[in-house]
């Protein structure tokens, strides 16, 4: 991959790469190689990395790096893959997601919308595989693509004051889970037990990484409130 003309300074310490099409899976993957490379070698004039829809940045040490030298580092980690092996990989994530009409919310209204019934709504969320297309918003929450076309439609008019965590929603081409209670306004479909990050005074620790794969797999109430149980326990 040529790199020359995508790479723009937008601070004194801050670095911006149009790596393409955001949701191409040649994107994704030549993000996934450039943040595998980063964790393996650490190069010290890198302070820290940053990908979301199409764009790498990096926040950089300038006395130790210029932008030619980025440019051929990053050149050469495109051009081969670190560990021998492609990007896709690197392993499904599957996620548990309850979708019993206590957890979705608007499952009801999406089939309205759509003239579907709630058991076509949930095969269609659940029989493909999504991949991560970037994370943001708060930590641990993941923007994943893309959704059926049957079941994409906007967010809700009104957005809720509060989402409870786990929620899995919808909204245009991708799909989400909150991690955290927060506002937000996208249609609720189900959720996961457990949680999908953990955050500590010292560090935070999330399952979604740009260009993973993930899929979910629907669980009973029964399921759920086990799963929870065990969690709970630990």
């Amino acid at each position: 991959m040529n790199l020359e003309g995508r790479i723009e300074w937008i601070s004194e310490d801050t670095l911006e790469i149009r790596l393409g099409d955001p949701v191409a899976m040649e994107t994704l993957s030549f993000a996934e190689m450039i943040s595998n490379w980063i964790e393996m070698e650490r190069p010290a004039w890198l302070i820290d990395h940053c990908y979301g829809f199409g764009i790498l940045s990096l926040v950089v040490r300038p006395a130790l790096i210029d932008e030619s030298r980025v440019l051929e580092s990053l050149t050469q980690v495109l051009s081969r893959s670190l560990d021998g092996r492609d990007s896709s990989d690197s392993g499904v994530i599957e996620i548990p997601v309850c979708y019993a009409s206590e957890f979705g919310l608007d499952l009801q209204s999406i089939g309205e919308a759509t003239g579907l019934s709630v058991e076509q709504i949930i095969e269609l969320h659940s029989s493909r595989d999504y991949r991560v297309l970037a994370t943001g918003f708060v930590p641990g929450f993941g923007y994943l693509g893309e959704t059926d076309p049957r079941i994409q439609l906007p967010r809700r008019d009104t957005p809720r004051t509060r989402i409870p965590p786990g929620s899995v929603a919808i909204a245009e081409n991708q799909t989400v889970i909150y991690p955290t209670e927060t506002p937000g306004g996208w249609n609720i479909i189900g959720r996961m037990p457990g949680s999908i990050v953990s955050v500590t005074r010292d560090s935070i620790d999330a399952k979604f990484a740009m260009g993973r794969l993930v899929r979910f797999q629907p669980i009973s109430m029964d399921e759920f409130q086990a799963i929870e149980a065990l969690d709970d326990s630990d």
